[in-house]
This record gives structure tokens, C-alpha cells and sequence, in this order.
């Protein structure tokens, strides 16, 4: 037989107790977990409901609250107010700023406002301030004239070579005329050209060339390749080449000196070479004209 014999000395299988006092507890614990389980994701998310909420609610509140600050009539801009010029009018001031009244403080970008002010010829630095009741503050620092430069008409730079502005009263200037410079090359806000540079580079040397020398010399012609040419109040041509001016400057102080005391007029005088001096004399039939 293949099935298996019962014998009287075999017991069957004993079936599971379920009603044992053991498994009603241990049921009782899993569904009293369970339980306890559902009521904390209940509150956890009534929890994170309500923070969600509120924080609506305070963002709401925030932007209605931001919006009436922007257009309150009490942060209105009524009165804006320039002040540090000589030479720049105040109406291209305020045209350049272009805070209109009415427009909310709060929207007022200073640094942008000093950046476009700060663009204007003639103007060096600008500072912006806001302030109570309803003001805004222009503050400029123009920039200081120092040579002229003909330039298609006078104009004045500064002593680094930024535009300051038309001449409109013209004199006598204490400091010779620069001049063979396209007018593009002389533009507010932007950096100087090379030729600018130089030509004040070769300004300071005829300061510090001493004796007469910046009296003497009227005119410094910027445009040519191999250096500037120097024109003297008489009208003689000066080539001093693009190097060791002060050397050269102050050897032309002394030509022009010894010149003046002999009674003779030239018509060049060249300093390019070491230790010589190329004077042209003038001619006669130039002289009568």
C-alpha cells in the first residue's frame, strides 16, 4: 500500500488552536497598530493641510500687500532734485535719469540711474539717492576741463582724456590746442583713444618743459604717423618724433629762446636726432606775404 497505515501507536495531527488566549491578544495588538498607524497619517496630512494653508494665505496676503506699497500715492516720487553742476544743464540731467514723477520709490534703481547720468559728457560720477517724503537725489561730479581739442570744432577733455564739453567762449587757452582728431574720436562716457593719451602725455611735458615753452607753443598736431608736430605762436613747424620729449622740449626752449634774441624766424625746427638740431629758416617772400 502506498498510502500511509494508520497504526494504533500513530496519532494524527493535532489541528490549530485559534480561539488560544496568545492569538486573540497578538490580533488585537496588529489592528490596535494598524489603528494608530491611520490616525497619524490622518494627522500628518491634516497637519501638512493646514500649514499649506496658512502659507497661501500669508503669500496672498504679501502680494496684495507689495502691490499697494508700489502704488500707494505716499511712496510716489513728487520732487527729483539734481544737484553738483556748473556746466552740465540740470534738464540733461533729469532727461538722462529718467525718473518721472509718480513713479514709485520702490521701483527707483539707483545704480541704473547713476549708470545712464554717468554716460553724459562732461560728467564723471553720479549718485542716486531715495528718500522720505516722495525725493529722489541726482549727485553729480563733473569732470574738470583741461585741454582743448579741435576736434571739428572746440571741445574740452579732462586731464584723462574724457569729453567734457563744448567751448563756447572762445579765448586765449593756457595750454597749447590739440588737434588732428576725427570729432568720433572725442565721444563722452567712452575710454580716450591712443592719440588722446599722447597728446596729453606731450601737454605735461611742455608744462614741465619750464622757462616759456607752454607760452610759446600754440597748436600740437596729433595726426601724424611719425610723431606729433608742434606749432609754435609765430608759426614755425616743431618735430620732437614720439620719444624722450622732456629732453627734447627743453633743447627746443632754448632754440627758440636764442632765436628770439637774435631777431630770426624759421619757418621748422626738427629735434628727431641725438644731439642736433635742423632749424629751416623762413623765406623772405614767405616773411612779405
Amino acid at each position: 500500500m502506498t498510502g500511509r497505515l494508520l497504526a494504533p501507536r500513530i496519532r494524527p495531527d493535532r489541528a490549530a488552536d485559534v480561539a488560544t488566549r496568545a492569538s486573540l491578544i497578538g490580533n488585537q495588538r496588529h489592528r490596535a497598530t494598524r489603528a494608530r498607524r491611520v490616525r497619524r497619517s490622518v494627522r500628518l496630512a491634516a497637519r501638512g493641510l493646514a500649514i499649506a494653508l496658512v502659507a497661501g494665505a500669508i503669500v496672498m496676503a504679501g502680494r496684495v500687500a507689495l502691490d499697494w506699497i508700489h502704488h500707494t500715492p505716499a511712496l510716489a516720487v513728487a520732487a527729483v532734485e539734481v544737484e553738483g553742476l556748473s556746466r552740465v544743464s540740470e534738464e540733461t540731467v533729469r532727461q538722462a535719469a529718467g525718473v518721472t514723477p509718480g513713479t514709485s520709490l520702490l521701483a527707483v534703481d539707483p545704480r541704473a540711474v547713476a549708470a545712464r547720468v554717468e554716460a553724459l559728457p562732461g560728467v564723471k560720477q553720479a549718485r542716486v539717492i531715495r528718500g522720505l517724503p516722495r525725493r529722489v537725489t541726482v549727485r553729480v561730479e563733473e569732470r574738470e576741463p583741461y585741454a582743448l581739442v579741435n576736434a571739428e570744432g572746440l571741445v574740452w577733455i579732462d586731464a584723462e582724456g574724457y569729453l567734457v564739453g563744448p567751448e563756447r567762449r572762445p579765448g586765449a587757452p593756457g595750454l597749447p590746442i590739440l588737434s588732428g582728431i576725427a570729432r568720433n574720436g572725442v565721444v563722452g562716457g567712452r575710454a580716450p583713444s591712443s592719440r588722446i593719451v599722447a597728446g596729453l602725455a606731450l601737454v605735461r611735458a611742455v608744462q614741465r618743459a619750464g622757462g616759456q615753452m607752454a607760452g610759446r607753443i600754440s597748436e600740437i598736431d596729433l595726426a601724424p604717423d611719425d610723431g606729433p608736430v608742434l606749432y609754435t605762436t609765430d608759426g614755425a613747424e616743431v618735430r620732437v618724433g614720439d620719444t624722450d620729449w622732456s629732453e627734447r622740449l627743453t633743447r627746443l626752449d632754448g632754440v627758440l629762446a636764442d632765436l628770439e634774441r637774435r631777431g630770426e624766424r624759421v619757418s621748422s625746427v626738427d629735434l628727431r636726432f641725438r644731439d642736433l638740431v635742423v632749424l629751416k629758416p623762413r623765406a623772405i617772400a614767405r616773411e612779405r606775404r
